[in-house]
């Protein structure tokens, strides 16, 4: 294959959608209906169709092009995919498809999609080296990735194989690493930097499950931290954007903190610009208001939350009754009693007991935020104390508290009021703290878990239908204090992050280090411990097997992350496309496009990406192949299905499936047969509904829906027990632990962050230490961008051409003008260490005035087989470092993204 690559604009793209170029070579696919002259293709509008709307088929199914997986209908003519839209049948999407979405049609006819294996002739690797790859069969691309993988673990035991996956396609994932660990024993992996590190746990921590959201439909007031949620991004989107705007446009008021005006900023009824890496104090500040103005839900923080726990002012730690086991609050009585007992717990106060002085938690966290006053947190964050101020009593206010609502006959507090944050605030060190700074304000007002609050998207789940309770699950109780527990993100089985503190082993058995991180989901850690085996005493993976993703590209510095596959002995890839770390793969097994393929319950059981409450039922809906794949490029399930019945390994791949879908034995597949997904898809609606809403009936239908009960949405609605975390003792039973098996492996950690408070702390590139480097590059996502599989696409390319902010580095006016800088002008970014970015100026009034910003911080393609994406925006990431430990979250694992450069004209 050469490296030459097809260019085409979108609409000449478009043209060829129809029979004339099917005709005239794209392979696979049958010829169709010739479109009306000036037809746009990927067009959804219904007045302007190429093709009549009752020609052919509409086949429902599931969108793919970004992680959100919405419900759309394929209009299909002569096997022929002339149009996608929206499914208005299923609440994912809401009927809605975005530009993405629309633009999948491209991606299914893109003439430099790969649908054949190949294998790389020039043994030399590098950006600038041809790999020679050379088409060949199916058979030996099995052939060479089993012997690769096999010669490794020989060598070097499973762990000298590691898996890499993008969020894109998370059920994929799921399968690569399960086929990986039945088949070879493999456990390592890692994932990259696009990923709710410290968000996802605060979440799980305060509504029991991994998502949570402001309570859409019932709040009055929204304030976000980093992000574009319900406005442009986000899990969820086409089902958060109708709601929200429609609740803006009844009232409901948004604050938006942000160094970039995106989407949120821009529709908000404030944006704050605040200096990049400290939402904690800005947070903390809030807090501070809310408790010296008495804006607080005093009856939450006794009843729900473990504010009013005894802690032993000498060491710290929570006082717990030596006969149960329980922690003690203050009775009104005056005597200490455990916490399920007491009948009055006193929130603050100063006791002496058992000879030890104490105060309550709720004592100390008020003591705590006491120094981060308005005009403290302002020479940190840029953000006027005044401001603060005003946010603060109008979040007070604007919660309720103390009211009460009816909801399906069930009497519940009513707190329209809420706080969510996600990754712009987790892209820095102390990420934890600042997640933890930032919504835990939603307890202080008392809004979490409550009506019109800050709610999980799916907290419980009685079952998907009536008298089926095998797929349900609710959060447990973590005894000694009456915390709630959690359910995981994706297959929502049962989780404790206190059991893992204070009853697990520490020693870390992988590259991720996870077990050393009690508290973190993420296997960023890789990263670091694959350059420094040495320092973390760790074993360095040989062979990396890449699904649907592109790693050069997304952590840190492309030329460091080049060196490390450089150093693999071999790398497996599986795509579409020709990305940039293909020129670093040995061989690469292509996929079929999504809608080319069937997978089942693409959704995994939690419903990752449904942003639940009342009116969104549980649904289930199809991902179904609605055109045959082109030259039978396999889904990820068939590859995987395959590789495991060539290992003779079946029984364990399904059996480890079943388990994982909650398929009963009488519905399995065959455990001695290959992988059927479609059998498989049956056998797990069987198992989970029930017997009539089978895979024929879900794919005739689209979607099947089962509505959510009360308790399911919110969790305390029948009374049930449970607490959340105000003061976190927890992380200093974990901080303990952590500093013994870091001094038993004599490997070095960070450990400050575990404390029982949340702080604010300065991370990388606070400080101006030159006065030429005093820039801060800064990345934002926008609708048609978002978690994106890549911008090869020829429609989502014109629109980022179209966008005057599209493919440039966005600057503030005022700041430019300082700097003899305009738009237009062509300018360089670059560290102090010498690494460098270029690109176009354009200013706005829309950025913080201490930084740049750019849609997309991992752009830039570097890949001739993508002529489309090639050098196409600023991809800023390569500017830090990704293999220093110090700019690593030690607690969840985020990395700090935040680097100080200088920025200059250029001829």
């Amino acid at each position: 294959m050469s490296e030459s690559g097809l260019n085409i604009s979108r609409r000449g793209f478009v043209a060829g959608a129809g029979a004339a170029a099917l005709t005239a070579g794209l392979a696979g696919c049958a010829s169709g209906t010739a479109e009306k002259e000036g037809t746009d293709l990927a067009s959804t509008s219904p007045e302007k169709m190429a093709y009549d709307p009752n020609e052919g088929e509409w086949i429902p199914t599931t969108c793919n092009m970004c992680f959100n997986n919405c419900s759309i209908k394929a209009h299909v003519v002569d096997g022929v995919v002339v149009e996608l839209t929206g499914n208005s049948d299923s609440s994912i999407g809401r009927g809605h498809i975005c530009g993405k979405g629309a633009a999948g049609i491209m991606m299914l006819y893109d003439p430099n999609r790969i649908t054949k294996p190949m294998k790389r002739t020039n043994p030399k690797k590098g950006f600038d080296e041809d790999p020679g790859w050379e088409e060949i069969s199916w058979d030996e691309a099995y052939e060479l990735v089993d012997t690769n993988v096999k010669a490794a673990i020989e060598r070097s035991g499973p762990h000298a194989v590691t898996g890499m996956s993008m969020v894109a396609s998370q059920i994929g994932s799921l399968v690569r690493h399960t086929a990986l660990g039945v088949i070879y024993g493999n456990a390592e992996g890692s994932c990259s930097d696009i990923c709710g590190a410290g968000v996802h746990q605060l979440e799980y921590l305060l509504t029991g499950t991994g998502n949570a959201r402001p309570d859409y439909l019932n709040c009055n007031y929204v304030v976000q931290f980093g992000t574009n949620a319900g406005t442009a991004t986000r899990h969820g989107f086409n089902m958060t954007a109708e709601i929200f705007a429609d609740r803006r446009r009844e009232g409901l008021r948004h604050v938006v903190f942000d160094p970039h005006m995106g989407a949120a900023g821009e529709k908000a009824d404030l944006w704050v610009p605040i200096r990049p890496g400290t939402d904690a104090a800005a947070a903390l500040a809030i807090a501070n208001v809310l408790v010296e103005e008495g804006l607080i839900d005093v009856e939450f923080l006794k009843t729900r939350t473990n504010s009013p726990s005894l802690v032993d002012v000498a060491t710290g730690r929570i006082l717990f009754d030596e006969a149960t086991g329980k922690s003690l609050y203050m009775d009104a009585d005056g005597t200490p009693k455990t916490y399920d007992v007491c009948a009055d717990p006193q929130l603050e106060g100063a006791f002496e007991v058992n000879g030890k002085q104490c105060k309550t938690g709720f004592t100390l966290y008020k003591e705590h935020v006491a120094k981060y006053t308005p005009e403290y947190q302002e020479e940190i964050t840029t953000v006027p104390a005044a401001t603060i101020r005003r946010i603060a009593k109008e979040l007070g206010e604007a919660a309720c508290i103390g009211q009460t609502t009816t909801v399906d006959g069930v009497e519940l507090p009513y707190r329209p009021a809420a706080v969510d944050g996600f990754s712009g605030i987790t892209r820095h060190k102390h990420a934890f703290h600042a997640c933890w700074a930032v919504f835990t304000l939603n307890n202080l007002i008392g809004s979490t878990n409550a009506v019109g609050g800050f709610c999980g998207f799916d907290p419980i789940c009685n079952g998907w239908a009536d008298g089926n309770p095998n797929m349900a699950w609710k959060p447990g109780i973590w005894e000694p204090e009456g915390l709630i527990d959690c359910a995981g993100l994706l297959l929502a089985f049962p989780n404790s992050y206190y059991k893992k503190v204070y009853e697990s082993d520490y020693t870390p058995t992988t590259m991720g280090m996870l077990e050393i991180q009690p508290i973190s989901e993420d296997n960023h850690f890789e990263h670091v411990a694959q350059a420094h085996p040495d320092l973390y005493h760790t074993q360095a993976a040989e062979v990396a097997f890449c699904y649907a993703c592109n790693p050069i590209k997304w952590w840190g510095n492309y030329d460091e992350q080049a060196e490390i596959f450089k150093n693999y002995t071999y790398v497996v890839g599986i795509d579409m496309f020709l990305n940039e770390s293909s020129y670093f793969y040995d061989v690469i097994l292509p996929e079929c496009c999504y809608l080319e393929r069937t997978e089942p319950l693409p959704h995994a059981s939690g419903n990752h990406r449904v942003i639940g409450g009342l009116h969104n039922p549980w649904t289930v809906p199809v991902w179904q192949k609605v055109v045959e794949p082109r030259d039978g490029a396999p889904s990820s399930w068939e590859l995987f299905g395959e590789l495991a019945n060539r290992a003779g390994k079946n029984a364990e791949f399904i059996s480890t499936l079943n388990m994982m879908f909650r398929v009963k034995e009488e519905y399995s597949v065959p455990l001695d047969q290959k992988l059927d997904v479609e059998a498989f898809a049956d056998s797990v609606l069987k198992s989970n509904i029930d017997e009539e809403h089978d895979f024929a009936w879900l794919k005739e239908h689209g979607v099947y829906d089962h509505p959510r009960t009360v308790d399911e949405v919110y969790i305390w609605a029948n009374g049930e027990p449970g607490r959340v975390p105000m003061y976190f003792d927890f992380m200093l039973e974990a901080k303990g632990k952590v500093e013994a098996k870091a001094a038993e492996l004599d490997i070095p950690w960070e450990t400050d962050d575990y404390q029982a408070l949340p702080d604010w702390k300065p991370g990388c590139g606070h400080e101006i230490t030159d006065p030429d480097y005093d820039i801060l590059p800064v990345y934002h996502t926008d609708a048609i961008n978002t978690d994106s599989w890549l911008m090869e696409n020829p429609y989502v390319n014109e629109i980022n051409e179209e966008n005057p902010y599209g493919y440039t580095i966005e600057m503030n006016a005022a700041t430019a003008a300082t700097k003899g800088l305009a738009t237009g002008d062509k300018v360089r970014l670059s560290t102090q260490e010498g690494v460098s970015v270029e690109g176009v100026l354009a200013t706005s009034e829309g950025v913080h005035t201490e930084c740049v910003s750019v849609i997309g911080g991992h752009w830039g393609s570097k890949s001739k087989y993508m002529p489309h994406a090639l050098d196409k925006g600023v991809p800023v990431v390569h500017l830090v470092p990704g293999q220093t430990p110090e700019r690593m979250d030690h607690i969840c694992s985020a990395f700090d993204q935040c680097i100080r450069v200088k920025i200059e004209k250029i001829a």
